[in-house]
């Protein structure tokens, strides 16, 4: 039998979260906040193509299981996006690429009955910001790096557990389950702590996680179709 699942994080900026001298460019116009994801995702390759979104962590992963366990396991999918940084020139816009980090995908821990898949995708606005930073060398050229850590576990009785396991302090995050549905979010964003500490070493790439800022459930907006 086959089983598989997905599990999905959406990073956003919301309005006023950014400060000191980095809100210029959005007090100027020359770059916006973003509206609140959907409560419902559809067409994530759009929103890529568009700029609507700022990141995507999309964990795919599948099982096998014969006689009630399980005897292979793997990740599926291409894993996410890092999207681009839109700027209003006044006589014309520019899409500027975000740099994304190399995707990280943890061996999957896979024992008779369960097998689980950790997945971190990251990465920065593509746009130097040289700036004074809180830890040595107390300079940096780029911006900070974003990131989420999602985890799956799938069981070979169909269960399917799947979490936001670690995050970026910024900017704020929104979880969704295999069907596009709103089950999760962060509720707080540090931008001052985030930009002045978490680039370089201090990223998942170096070996650092962090718990998400005041993450809770959701409950879904959109009311499901009754089969």
């Amino acid at each position: 039998m086959h089983i598989d699942s997905s599990i999905t994080a959406v990073s956003w900026i919301p309005a006023g979260s950014v400060t000191g001298l980095a809100r210029v460019p959005f007090s100027l116009g020359l770059t916006r906040y973003d509206d609140p994801p959907p409560a419902r995702i559809e067409d994530l390759d759009a929103a890529q193509v568009n700029g609507s979104i700022r990141e995507v962590n999309r964990l795919k992963a599948w099982i096998e299981v014969r006689d009630e366990r399980i005897v292979d396991a793997g990740y599926g999918g291409p894993g996410g996006f890092v999207g681009s940084t839109r700027l209003d020139l006044g006589f014309t816009e520019v899409l500027v690429r975000g740099r994304a980090r190399p995707l990280l995908r943890r061996q999957p821990a896979v024992s008779g009955r369960s097998a689980r898949f950790i997945q971190t995708v990251g990465g920065r606005t593509g746009m130097p910001f040289p700036r004074f930073t809180a830890r040595p060398p107390f300079f940096a050229w780029n911006s900070s790096i974003a990131w989420t850590t999602l985890m799956l576990t799938l069981s070979a009785d169909g269960r399917k557990d799947a979490w936001l396991f670690g995050a970026s302090p910024f900017p704020r995050h929104y979880l969704y389950d295999d069907e596009g549905y709103l089950i999760g979010q962060t509720t707080d964003t540090n931008f001052g702590n985030w930009f002045s500490k978490y680039y370089g070493a201090a990223t998942p790439w170096g070996g650092r996680d962090l718990e998400p800022l005041g993450l809770e459930e959701s409950v879904p907006q959109v009311e499901r179709a009754v089969a």
